[in-house]
């Protein structure tokens, strides 16, 4: 269960509880006018203690139910009766207990009823709106000690990390994941120390065709950089990336490409496309249970790569039919390659391709009359633009998550802990971002480079050490993450560190995710290790 869900029925019955103990127990006249005043006000309630047992002891089973019901609807501001007594009876009825004991329970020193409140709360939460579920969370939000900022000792010399991205480009832009590295910067370099209190620089270059990128390579190579972050880049695929960055390790980014796998001097986080779409092909053939598969694809390289070196291997592995659908870049008319989809009688639709495209292709298919669960859409669609125009047409569909979010309302409570933990911070320290998952690609792409080079030191961040330290076989992460580790290299994978992906439905027009049927860690599809 989610931290914010856990925060919520804790608030819900923490109050009720001190509303309940405030009720009875007590012989004075003040206490009893206390009691008659909460459950006349109590909306479904009837009847009072006379005495000084507690509320609802004398009641009957209904009436003892709508009590608890009503009180607690009426503490909290909640107008969604069905959710709070879907907890109520999943509580009774999981536990054996009756209502009064379920009073009695919850005003006792130890109740023995959190455990089960908490997978009521799971069990309901369909009868919550997403609107609901974030008030709801709010109440529950509790203080923190947290360690006061401290700022980066700017006398001192900076970390300096180059970044490279494609942006501004027809074929594919993506200023998210550069939003997201540049708030992670500002919030180390203003709350974290730096590294060892050394700031880090983040030296940019953008690009838009291969002679940019090129022309982004040679000069970041030439910057006397610790290390550079490939971003999100296609053109890298027309010319020799990294013989061009030389002795500067790359470190982190986006790996898209076959000759992105396999490189002494560079590393990364995640697994990139064949992670991915390896990972996908087997949550399509196990989880869905397909037969045939429409793929509508980009004829980027880094599109056809995903699509040869990820989905295809494990789609024949397992059997499934598949047909590949050329999108047009730029995508002027959808309909032509949705209908083409349409027409080959396959149980899926997949949409690999750019972000650009999400919009006119989710259009379409809804014109078409291609059904919602029967679409599967790449992570370049989880964006809140995107659900903010088509969100409603994509409920019941298909997605890749880059990693979690706060749609991920069902997410394990450390994911929540360590969302509650930076709330806010995104907005403060990068306010052109916007909730995409690249945004949190970056993001969380600087603070695993940030941990990393804090743990080495600043002394000792050499390419050697970055890269022996990479390929020690530990498992790193922060809290709440897949978590990575550069074990890969005996199957040609040396560059690649993590393996696992994530693949939800979506359940609302805002984006929010149904929960799936295992969450956490062994729910996750690792693509590498299929592929191995």
């Amino acid at each position: 269960m989610g931290e914010k869900m856990k925060k919520t029925l804790i608030a819900v019955f923490t109050i009720f509880v001190m509303i309940v103990a405030a009720c009875g127990g007590s012989d004075s006249g003040s206490d009893n006018e206390s009691s008659q005043s909460s459950a006349e006000d109590a909306p479904s309630s009837s009847g009072t203690s006379e005495d000084s047992s507690p509320v609802g002891e004398n009641l009957d089973g209904n009436n003892a139910r709508e009590t608890l019901i009503g009180l607690i609807s009426a503490v909290i501001g909640l107008d969604n009766e069905g959710y709070v007594a879907c907890i109520v009876d999943s509580v009774a009825e999981s536990e054996g207990l009756t209502y009064d004991e379920i009073l009695q329970d919850i005003t006792s020193e130890e109740s023995k009823t959190d455990e089960a409140a908490e997978a009521a709360s799971i069990a309901c939460i369909a009868e919550l709106s997403p609107e609901e579920i974030r008030e709801l969370s709010e109440i529950g939000e509790e203080g923190s000690d947290a360690d006061e900022p401290v700022e980066a000792d700017y006398s001192l010399p900076a970390v300096r990390i180059g970044l490279m991205n494609q942006e501004n480009d027809p074929i594919g832009s993506f200023p998210e994941i550069r939003f997201g590295i540049e708030g992670a910067v500002n919030y180390i370099n203003a709350e974290l120390g730096g590294i060892d209190g050394h700031p880090v620089e983040l030296v940019t270059c953008l690009q838009n065709s291969v002679p940019a990128a090129q022309e982004c390579a040679q000069e970041l190579a030439t910057s006397d950089l610790v290390s550079v972050i490939n971003g999100v880049n296609i053109w890298t695929v027309a010319f020799d990336f990294y013989g061009t960055m030389g002795e500067t390790p790359v470190i982190g980014g986006l790996p898209l490409f076959a000759g992105d796998y396999n490189q002494p001097n560079a590393r990364y986080f995640n697994g990139g496309s064949v992670q991915v779409y390896s990972a996908a092909a087997r949550f399509v053939a196990e989880d869905l249970g397909v037969s045939k598969v429409a793929v509508l694809v980009n004829q980027n390289p880094a599109a056809t790569a995903a699509m040869d070196s990820g989905l295809a291997p494990i789609f024949d592995a397992y059997g499934i039919e598949y047909e590949a659908i050329d999108v047009p870049i730029p995508l002027t008319d959808a309909i032509p390659p949705v209908s083409q989809a349409n027409a080959a009688n396959a149980d899926l639709v997949m949409l690999l391709a750019a972000g650009n495209e999400c919009v006119p292709v989710i259009r379409a298919a809804n014109q078409l009359g291609i059904p919602a669960e029967s679409m599967f859409y790449s992570a370049t669609c989880d964006t809140e633009d995107i659900y903010a125009e088509v969100g409603e047409l994509m409920v019941g569909s298909y997605i890749h998550k880059g990693g979690y979010t706060d749609r991920e309302v069902w997410a394990p409570d450390e994911v929540w802990d360590e969302f509650d933990r930076t709330d806010g911070l995104l907005e403060k320290y990068s306010p052109e971002a916007t909730d995409a998952s690249f945004t949190g690609l970056g993001w969380a792409t600087m603070l695993d480079i940030y941990d990393l080079y804090s743990e080495i030191g600043y002394e000792n961040l050499t390419a050697e050490t970055i890269i022996g330290t990479m390929d020690d076989g530990e498992t790193r992460g922060r809290v709440g993450s897949f978590g990575w580790s550069c074990i890969y290299a005996d199957i040609g994978l040396q560059s690649l560190c993590q393996g696992s992906a994530l693949f939800v439905e979506i359940g609302y027009p805002d984006g929010t995710s149904l929960p799936p049927e295992i969450i956490g860690p062994e729910g996750y599809v690792n693509g590498l290790d299929l592929l191995n």
